[in-house]
């Protein structure tokens, strides 16, 4: 029996094709169609609605995560994926890593070149993502990213080139298609976080980056912005100017503030120093990214407020990426 695999449409590059006028989207569905490789399974493909990444709402990312599980709760099919623009590809694959908790395969692609360009790469990104939605051995891995034969977790990848078609990165990759052939080499921690309900209107958090000589004079704006919470990305291993490590606490006592590093990989560091300001940050109800870059853990931060939880659950959903979780709850 033939595979079962939904194909959700948000358009992208990959949907875009160059002309005279500029750049046109043009149908994806068709565009599905038109390769042999994929005739071996039941591809069902849900137009679901054209998005342009660099405009996308967390709200409809919400949207998207329930259309997924739609189509595994209805339609029952064997993996799903979600073709999308690239722009911010990390942080809806982390999205809806943390929002759709099944053991189904989730797989996001793309393109980094217009189906029109000398070295497209579109067709096969597409094929690369439903055969390793359709496989077996990517049950229960969470969200995968698969781009340039290669795949991620939605956990670990970046974008890390402009125009490169390997432009995804991760500090630890899961492995490659080969002949359109998952081939894994890894898999990621599982991680004991909550479910997440979005039942109100979605959370406002602000994303601070600190650079050279900067003053932070922006964070005095944050609260009177409407911002719900905060995340500054701090240098090295999340360290932050004393100025600004004060405003940081000072917000902290209003809102939940995350600290992380602006280096992207790695984890923040505690204790080299000694007793460190990241320490302090947490004995006074902070949280730290942790693993997270700057944008996943603004991401978590915004799903955690937006559920409602409470300030130790969202220190307790931070803590899970932290390198004291053990590397044997895994499976």
């Amino acid at each position: 029996m033939k595979k079962k695999i939904g194909i959700i449409l948000l358009g992208g590059t990959i949907a875009c094709v160059v002309t005279e006028n500029g750049m046109e989207v043009t149908s994806l569905a068709e565009f599905c169609r038109h390769f042999k490789e994929l005739e071996e399974y039941e591809i069902l493909v849900d137009e679901f609605k054209q998005l342009v990444g660099l405009e996308i709402k967390m709200e409809e990312i919400v949207e998207i995560a329930e259309e997924v599980k739609r189509l595994i709760r209805e339609e029952e099919v064997d993996g799903v994926v979600v073709v999308q623009g690239t722009n911010v590809m990390e942080e809806v694959a982390f999205a809806l890593d943390m929002l759709v908790r099944t053991e189904v395969p989730v797989v996001c692609t793309g393109a980094m070149r217009p189906a029109t360009a000398p070295s497209a790469d579109g067709a096969n990104n597409l094929i690369d993502a439903v055969c390793t939605a359709a496989s077996d051995n990517c049950w229960g891995l969470g969200t995968l990213v698969v781009m340039n034969g290669q795949i991620h977790s939605a956990q670990y990848v970046k974008k890390v080139h402009t125009l490169n078609t390997d432009a995804f990165r991760s500090e630890f990759l899961l492995g490659y298609v080969a002949e359109h052939v998952p081939s894994l080499r890894c898999v990621p921690v599982k991680r004991n976080l909550p479910e997440f309900h979005i039942c109100r209107d979605i959370a406002k958090v602000f994303l601070y980056v600190t650079a050279v000589a900067d003053d932070g004079v922006i964070l005095d704006h944050v609260l009177e912005d409407g911002y719900e919470g905060l995340v500054i990305e701090g240098t090295g291993g999340g360290g932050l100017p004393g100025k600004i490590g004060a405003k940081l606490l000072a917000l902290n006592e209003k809102v939940p503030c995350v600290l992380a590093s602006r280096a992207g990989n790695g984890d923040i560091i505690f204790s080299t120093y000694g007793h460190s300001f990241q320490e302090t940050v947490q004995e006074q109800g902070g949280c730290l990214s942790n693993i997270l870059d700057s944008r996943k853990a603004r991401v978590l931060l915004i799903l955690a407020i937006s559920s409602r939880l409470g300030r130790e659950e969202i220190s307790d959903c931070f803590r899970e990426f932290s390198k004291n979780k053990s590397l044997y709850n895994m499976s």
